[in-house]
């Protein structure tokens, strides 16, 4: 997944000197943004994608410890004279097996996934880094890298919500 702030560092940038450093510094607010939200939105695919695997593991593992098929049929007839009937008992392989399947593949999706991820955390660790002001850059590391709320932000720094958060927006650039 390349994001536009991705695009133009890649395209824009030929000079092999022109260090990633110097580009994240240089990055307009809409472009850390971009980063910074993809970043965040990634982590929630990545909690669902996690949530998504433990529901079916523990459907696979109650089909596992609690699942029988039964029915009752008949033995056939002897002439006119039933031969009487008889209770067969089974597993549900067929269904089984689909979820064992759906649930290797959500854990290899998981694992592809976890590479991105690190990459864009790598990305964003970079971007924070690069920046100047330590109370902005420990507020941004806050909130999303360690995936804190607004209110959570300003309760580590000793201030409020609103004060946290708009000193993060102004930094960006945007003032809504």
């Amino acid at each position: 997944m390349v994001c536009q702030a991705d695009h133009n560092y890649l395209h824009h940038n030929h000079d092999p000197d022109n260090r990633f450093d110097d580009y994240l510094r240089n990055l307009g607010g809409e472009e850390m943004k971009t980063i910074l939200k993809q970043y965040a939105d990634m982590r929630a695919e990545q909690q669902d994608l996690i949530r998504r695997i433990q529901s079916l593991d523990a459907r696979i593992l109650n089909m596992e410890m609690n699942t029988i098929v039964s029915d009752t049929v008949t033995r056939g007839k002897k002439g006119k004279q039933s031969l009487g009937t008889v209770r067969i008992e089974g597993f549900p392989s067929r269904d089984y097996q689909k979820r064992k399947r759906t649930l290797r593949r959500y854990k290899q999706l998981l694992s592809d996934f976890n590479d991105d991820l690190m990459d864009k955390q790598t990305e964003v660790e970079q971007y924070i880094q690069s920046i100047d002001d330590p109370y902005i850059r420990q507020a941004i590391r806050y909130r999303y890298i360690d995936g804190l709320s607004w209110l959570k932000v300003g309760k580590q720094m000793h201030t409020t919500e609103d004060a946290i958060r708009k000193a993060v927006s102004r930094f960006i650039g945007d003032e809504n």
